[in-house]
């Protein structure tokens, strides 16, 4: 996600340096400075609809997840605790965080806005703590991929389990 609002912002400028014959015409109409502004606008409006889209589709893999791991793995609490906290904070970052970034997002794209400190401030604050759930996501679902996948090994199958295989092996 980062490296998609770094890219798009990129991708405005380079249109802008170089601009096809119509964007030309735009860009001398209005001038360098208000059409770069508008494109900004617009790839920061996309990154937004972007950025919502994938938080609702987080939240409905977190409900499938946690459905997966309710009937796959005895039930056991540490990785569903995970799924959980995953969809907690896809959660948090759609109907708390965001809303706010946006509106405040769309205030400073455009002057007054992106002159004002206190609202260049709060949007960098949001983005802050946006980011900082998304990490604590990445790091939640490391940690349920390593104790699926790494840690639950046939070695470390309780006794209940390791039975069972054998019946199985048995039959």
């Amino acid at each position: 996600m980062i490296a998609a609002y770094f890219s798009s912002l990129d991708a405005a400028g380079m249109t802008l340096n170089s601009p096809v014959p119509a964007v030309a015409a735009i860009q001398n109409k209005l001038g360098y400075d208000d059409t770069a502004m508008f494109a900004r606008h617009v790839v920061a409006d996309q990154i937004r609809k972007l950025s919502d889209s994938w938080e609702l589709t987080q939240m409905a893999l977190a409900v499938a997840l946690g459905g997966c791991l309710f009937l796959a793995t005895q039930r056991r609490i540490f990785p569903l605790a995970l799924c959980g906290l995953m969809l907690v904070l896809a959660a948090f970052q759609h109907f708390a965080v965001s809303p706010e970034l946006a509106y405040r997002g769309r205030d400073m794209d455009f002057p007054p806005g992106n002159t004002n400190i206190g609202i260049v401030t709060r949007v960098y604050a949001l983005r802050q703590v946006y980011f900082g759930a998304e990490s604590v996501k990445l790091l939640a679902g490391g940690l349920l991929a390593s104790y699926l996948f790494v840690f639950r090994t046939p070695q470390r199958r309780s006794r209940k389990e390791q039975h069972a295989l054998k019946e199985v092996d048995l039959a």
